[in-house]
């Protein structure tokens, strides 16, 4: 179970970069 929590942190970690990216990219073609 410790292996996946970590596996989770790290996708968990990923989704939001893009999420970030993704929102950023959205605001900047909105302006």
């Amino acid at each position: 179970m410790g292996d996946n929590t970590v596996i989770i942190a790290l996708a968990c970690n990923e989704c939001k970069r893009r999420n970030y990216s993704t929102r950023k990219n959205r605001q900047t073609n909105r302006d």
